[in-house]
């Protein structure tokens, strides 16, 4: 994948081994469709059909990066089935979307309530709807960054927020990096009360 998982194991007195998946899922940009976009203008595309295309790839891309997140999950699951394990980073997903639900494991998906001990629960599930976004885009908020834990850490889990209080829509016109040099996305914030 272009945009390779980082895990990290972290040995912490008191907690034991902890797992930190970090993740930069590919964005929602249309990838390269050959002899599809302008060759001096970037980002025109020269038909709906070619930016559908490469929208089409950029979406597989990013869902097949959930699914190897996922399978690293199970991995670490298979091995320690009381894993403590955050998964957190840019998703490029909203929450419902495949990548999300892909890497979370819901048994309302799945079906299978044998594996309730491996679903991944969302931090941003305790933050008030109306400040839940870590990106806007034309003026919407977006909630595109996630921290996702196993429930071997909920006893230690306090709270989140996302710090979007001077978050810029950099989809507007003359919204240049030399204005707005600072990340497009919220820093977003969760607390663990560890031993």
């Amino acid at each position: 994948m272009e945009r390779p998982i980082l895990h990290a194991q972290i040995e912490l007195p008191g907690l034991g081994l902890l797992h930190i998946i970090n993740l930069h899922l590919k964005s929602r940009l249309a990838t390269n469709v050959p002899g599809q976009r302008h060759p001096e203008k970037g980002y025109l595309w020269l038909s709906a059909g070619g930016w559908a295309e490469g929208y089409f790839m950029s979406s597989i891309k990013r869902v097949g990066q959930a699914l190897e997140t996922r399978l690293l999950v199970d991995k670490i699951f298979d091995n320690e089935p009381e894993a403590r394990i955050i998964v957190c980073g840019d998703f490029n997903a909203e929450p419902g979307e495949v990548p999300v639900e892909a890497i979370a494991g819901r048994v309302e998906n799945t079906g299978n309530e044998a594996l309730r001990h491996r679903v991944l629960i969302p931090a941003s599930a305790g933050i008030a709807a109306s400040v839940r976004f870590s990106h806007r885009h034309e003026g919407q908020g977006n909630l595109l960054d996630h921290m996702l834990f196993s429930q071997a850490l909920l006893p230690w889990f306090r709270f989140a927020a996302i710090h979007n209080e001077n978050l810029h829509d950099e989809s507007l016109p003359f919204a240049f990096d030399t204005k707005f040099p600072e990340s497009d996305h919220a820093a977003f914030l969760a607390e663990l009360d560890l031993p």
